[in-house]
């Protein structure tokens, strides 16, 4: 981030980050650690791992990185952004799936209640018939337009759009 808002045609004071899945958690792991974005898009982000850990449909995959839960749980815990909910001041869009099994929507609307909890200027996109990704042609079109006036509104000051399609 810092190479990129060095460059001459960025405007570092207009930045925003997004990211989905591990990206998603990323997001949400930067938006616990800094408030240098305007605005953060979590997507099918990884909010709380210990309970992730128990809902995913790839336990094995975080097991092999992090050990068992159970005897291991302060692994989980180091690594888990929920944790670190109250430092969180970047206004957040959170886009969940509710067929999602790999990031199960639990971790979604734990994020959203926790920014909601703390006062966090936030929306919470929820796609009641999608999965991981959002695939359907109508539900992208909403994805992009609440995906881009979130930003529009938080980066450049427009006024909140909302998606034509809701």
């Amino acid at each position: 981030t810092d190479a990129t808002e060095a460059r001459d045609d960025i405007d570092a004071a207009r930045t925003a980050l997004g990211g989905g899945s591990y990206g998603g958690y990323m997001a949400n792991r930067v938006a616990t650690s800094t408030d240098r974005f305007k605005a953060i898009v979590s997507h099918a982000g990884l909010w709380d791992l210990r309970s992730f850990q128990g809902d995913t449909d790839a336990p094995w995959y975080f097991q092999c990185i992090f050990g068992d839960p159970v005897a291991r749980p302060e692994r989980y815990e180091a690594h888990s952004p929920y944790l670190d909910a109250a430092k969180i001041r970047t206004p957040m869009l959170v886009i969940h799936g509710a067929k999602d099994y790999r990031v199960p929507v639990g971790q979604g609307a734990a994020l959203f209640q926790d920014l909601q909890r703390f006062e966090v200027p936030a929306k919470y996109l929820y796609f009641p018939d999608e999965n991981h990704w959002i695939l359907s042609p109508g539900h992208i079109q909403v994805w992009y337009e609440a995906f881009l006036n979130f930003l529009d509104h938080h980066v450049l000051g427009d006024e909140w759009q909302r998606p034509g399609l809701l």
